[in-house]
């Protein structure tokens, strides 16, 4: 067996292995002799981050001109009288406020969708079915973001993708009773609580198959395998 260059601990080795070890900063090392002396990179590492620091601190001082110049530039067009170099300057700060304030709007939304809408739908499907990768995206599909008296909230919506009144267990209700999802849903959740017995868990004699192959039908009739 091949013997590790460097290792964190004896440990287990025997007498003789362990004999062929030094112990340096960092654990042990082979001792091996010829072996050329590793380069010293600290200096290397220092510069670098000297470069760096060096580099930021450029980086803030053309960040500080330039905006220097742009009041500079401003001051010097409300005193000629030059309207429209103010104009562009203003539009040009506008413009990018703009920009930044919608990144932040996307930001939110899509936290909010996340949390409101797509945790919804996996804690359902994980509830409710065996296969709950299947079920999410009809969840998702029947959920969204609403505001309501200044708080965002979770909107039911009904089969059309309208808003409607009813709430999370009325959905989680719906998707347990409609027999299309049957062969994916949890069997003691779809029937009413109670656990399935034991016939029906044989999977040989019953009548619509065992769950397993009752969702292999499911899948192949929506064409999810595709």
């Amino acid at each position: 067996m091949a013997l590790k260059f460097k290792v964190e601990s004896l440990e287990g080795m025997d007498e003789a292995t362990a004999a062929m070890y030094q112990k340096t900063d960092s654990g042990y090392q082979l001792a091996v002799d010829g072996l050329p002396e590793q380069e010293d990179t600290s200096g290397l590492k220092a510069k670098n981050a000297e470069l760096l620091a060096k580099l930021k601190e450029q980086k803030a001082e053309r960040e500080a001109a330039d905006k220097a110049a742009r009041e500079a530039a401003d001051e010097a067009a409300r005193k000629s009288g030059d309207v429209a170099a103010l104009e562009k300057s203003w539009s040009e700060k506008l413009t990018a406020k703009e920009a930044e304030l919608m990144a932040q709007i996307e930001a939110r939304d899509s936290s909010l969708k996340t949390m409101l809408v797509d945790n919804v739908a996996q804690a359902m499907a994980t509830e409710i079915s065996v296969s709950p990768a299947l079920l999410i995206p009809h969840i998702k599909g029947r959920l969204s973001v609403e505001v309501q008296d200044g708080k965002h909230i979770t909107r039911v919506l009904d089969a059309e993708g309208k808003p409607s009144a009813a709430t999370i267990d009325d959905l989680k209700k719906e998707f347990v009773s409609n027999e299309a999802y049957a062969p994916v849903i949890i069997g003691s959740k779809a029937s009413g609580g109670q656990a399935p017995s034991s016939g029906a868990q044989g999977g040989g004699n019953n009548q619509g198959g065992s769950l397993k192959d009752r969702a292999s039908q499911f899948i192949k009739s929506k064409n999810w395998d595709n």
